[in-house]
């Protein structure tokens, strides 16, 4: 993953803007910019919220992101979440570049209104959003479209993260605790292999379902309503067909934590005898495929060998392995309740 970039010079003329100029593609009426802000910008995805010089001053958001992924976000916009009982952002086009390698989406703006893990109501209100999504059938030809997020998923990306690991024991930059700890988090995934089996027996009971991929904070907004609040959930380019465990991770790293008895109170619709101590621990399960995946990813910006370009996703893997090893001691005391 791209480390973020953190200014970009935006043109005197608004609609000069690569922006302004891909959802012009798309609306039928002359956009006219007022403001651009730079929501999120990294070396080569961006997001963008546009605001137009309407009365009403509304705003859209501009993302550009990979092909591939945009793919997925789409579908999940258009062909999903607008048949889900759930209140969702619109997608309102998808403009490729001419290179094919890159395209813009476009979304409602989701507004500013934060969502917090501290708070009760909106862990109620994420337990009841995620209940809804994972329970609500989904046509097989929309399935086969969508990317695998079941065992093997996981496994390939966690063996992954022990090669990419162990490939910088070597590293003499390194010091004597900083190997360790690659040594260290490498055991750990020795050891989630090991036990690998246990996992996939466990989810040999659970319905596949739609899934996040990436349910944290950052990509949910609180919509304030007269009957209540909604949830918003956006950035679905991680999202896939498999395994609904990770969207429920509790209390690790930015992780939304949704109420597991709501959660468990929805899906009793379908499962009248479903107990909220399973749901506990598909979300232990949930968290360690979390932490594994987060490691993962910080692996994947491990590039070269030097010292300046190694630190900072060293430092993040400092902080995941107590995580790491404090869920799998979660997960070997719930087997022996």
């Amino acid at each position: 993953m791209s480390r973020p970039v953190t200014t970009e010079v935006l043109p005197e003329q608004l609609e000069e803007h690569r922006a302004v100029k891909a959802w012009r593609q798309i609306q039928s009426d002359r956009f006219e910019p007022k403001k651009i802000q730079i929501v999120k910008l990294k070396h080569k995805t961006a997001v963008y919220r546009l605001t137009g010089d309407g009365a009403n001053g509304s705003a859209v958001i501009a993302k550009r992101c990979g092909a591939t992924s945009a793919v997925v976000e789409r579908l999940v916009y258009e062909q999903l979440l607008a048949r889900l009982p759930v209140p969702a952002l619109r997608c309102y086009g998808f403009v490729p570049e001419a290179e094919g390698e890159f395209c813009w989406l476009f979304l409602d703006d989701a507004g500013g209104h934060a969502y917090s893990p501290d708070s009760a109501e909106h862990r109620a209100l994420a337990g009841r959003w995620l209940g809804t999504v994972h329970r609500t059938p989904v046509d097989g030809d929309l399935q086969a479209l969508l990317p695998d997020r079941g065992p093997d998923h996981y496994m390939q990306r966690l063996r992954s993260t022990r090669t990419a690991l162990l490939e910088r024991v070597g590293n003499r930059s390194f010091s004597a605790d900083e190997t360790a700890l690659l040594r260290a988090v490498a055991a750990q995934c020795d050891v989630i292999e090991a036990h690998w089996g246990e996992l996939e027996r466990f989810f040999e009971g659970w319905p596949r379902t739609l899934v996040h991929g990436d349910f944290v904070i950052k990509n949910l907004r609180i919509q304030p309503t007269t009957p209540g609040p909604d949830l918003l959930v956006f950035d679905w380019e991680m999202a896939g067909w498999g395994l609904p465990a990770s969207d429920l991770a509790q209390f690790v790293g930015n992780t939304v934590t949704p109420d597991l008895e709501v959660y468990c109170s929805v899906l009793r619709q379908d499962f009248p005898h479903l107990d909220v101590h399973e749901i506990q621990r598909l979300a232990d399960y949930g968290t360690l495929l979390r932490v594994v995946d987060k490691i993962y990813w910080e692996t994947i910006t491990m590039v070269g060998y030097s010292y300046e370009f190694l630190v900072y996703p060293l430092s993040s893997v400092k902080k995941y392995e107590p995580q790491l090893g404090a869920v799998r001691r979660a997960l070997d005391c719930s087997r022996h309740d």
